[in-house]
């Protein structure tokens, strides 16, 4: 079994033509990365409580089909 003699030159191409795709997905990725971890460093304010007598938001049922009674009055 011989080697094919273009072997070498095409893997040489295809590593010269992955080295700047591969470099651009490590960049995107480490972008991400670092800008993921930024978020969790700033200190979050506290949420103010409030109790159950100062809501003012009220819940209702809302009725989705109104019964109607259908009646026949033939003179």
């Amino acid at each position: 079994m011989t080697k094919r003699p273009n072997r070498k030159n095409r893997s040489k191409l295809i590593i010269l033509l992955l080295a700047p795709v591969m470099a651009l997905t490590f960049i995107v990725g480490w972008s991400l990365y670092w800008i993921g971890n930024t978020k969790h460093k700033q200190p979050q304010a506290p949420t103010p409580k409030m109790h159950a007598k100062q809501d003012p938001v009220q819940l209702i049922v809302i009725p989705t089909q109104e019964e109607h009674t259908i009646t026949n009055n033939y003179p």
